[in-house]
């Protein structure tokens, strides 16, 4: 299994709600930068999952737009539990679940540096900062506790 992890690029802290927040014009130009990484193998992931939140919505559209939709088709598919604080294992349980050999989730801080710890380490202590528009790629046998190793870290 590979999985990207991807944070949200940066986003204007002004907004009715933190759910609201919109991306900078660094943080779209961020999120263009990292669809250009050929070290990726874009072509393998086929499934992509964000969070409720306006902007991992546009992070995802943004990453679709300069990179994946010029390779092949992939949609956009909301996933509640991986807001700022959302439960490692329901993202462990729901990734157990898929038949999808490549996943993007694109997510938030502090989440996504606990998942990394987790799939890692087996530690949600252990993960690493990610900045904004910083990908993770961890590949492995199961998305489980442990199971994945960090291949690559790339920040924006």
């Amino acid at each position: 299994m590979k999985l990207l992890l991807m944070r949200h690029a940066e986003a204007s802290e002004r907004a009715a709600t933190d759910a609201q927040r919109r991306l900078t014009e660094e943080g779209m130009a961020a999120v263009i930068r990292q669809s250009n990484n050929t070290t990726l193998p874009w072509h393998e992931f086929t499934g992509l999952w964000v969070s409720p939140y306006v902007r991992t919505q546009q992070t995802a559209s943004l990453l679709l737009e300069h990179y994946y939709q010029k390779t092949h088709s992939l949609s956009i598919q909301r996933l509640d539990c991986i807001t700022p604080h959302g439960d490692i294992n329901e993202v462990q349980n729901f990734l157990l679940k898929q038949t999808d050999e490549g996943i993007i989730l694109i997510t938030h801080q502090p989440l996504i540096s606990a998942l990394i710890g987790h799939f890692c380490q087996a530690n949600k202590h252990a993960g690493v900062p990610m900045m904004p528009a910083s990908m993770a790629l961890l590949e492995g046998g199961v998305a489980a506790a442990g199971c994945l190793k960090l291949k690559h870290l790339f920040h924006s």
